[in-house]
């Protein structure tokens, strides 16, 4: 499903939230679905403005168990000159890769294909971390100037790091 810039925030019963694959283009994100109600696989999202705080919140929802249980791939691409702060992982408690490793490759089919639009997720090779406390299931970020990319691998911490080489 796709969304453009919308006057009105949704409304909490919408069916977008239920959506297996969104696409939204804000020009800020006022209505952050992602970040509060989706309950779909694969968000991309690109906007000209984030707030640090509900990306920080939506990582420590995913990691406590509260939200996102079907979630495989979010990205956020910021369209103009702001770029992400890589001192949020902080907030989050990010675990890391050593640097002389090599990590895996996150990318997935994508669900929805639209106009030109690749098959596959973006790659997240990164050795950036974090593990979801209800399971022990692990997701690679990726910052990386504009873009925020989270993967969810179907795999525990310790199955994810003996994929390292």
């Amino acid at each position: 499903m796709q969304v453009r810039d919308e006057i009105e925030p949704f409304s909490l019963n919408s069916k977008l939230y239920q959506a297996e694959s969104i696409e939204i283009e804000q020009c800020q994100i006022t209505d952050p679905v992602v970040l509060s109600h989706f309950q779909g696989r694969q968000a991309f999202i690109r906007c000209r403005f984030f707030e640090n705080f509900d990306l920080i919140e939506f990582v420590k929802k995913w990691k406590s168990g509260e939200a996102f249980q079907k979630l495989e791939y979010l990205e956020i691409r910021i369209l103009y000159f702001v770029l992400f702060d890589k001192g949020i992982l902080n907030e989050f408690a990010a675990k890391y890769i050593c640097a002389t490793k090599n990590p895996p490759t996150h990318v997935l089919p994508r669900i929805f294909i639209g106009n030109g639009f690749e098959r596959n997720t973006h790659p997240i090779t990164s050795h950036t971390y974090v593990v979801r406390e209800s399971d022990g299931h692990v997701a690679s970020v990726q910052i990386q100037g504009k873009k925020f990319k989270f993967g969810v691998w179907n795999q525990t911490e310790e199955e994810f790091l003996n994929m390292v080489e």
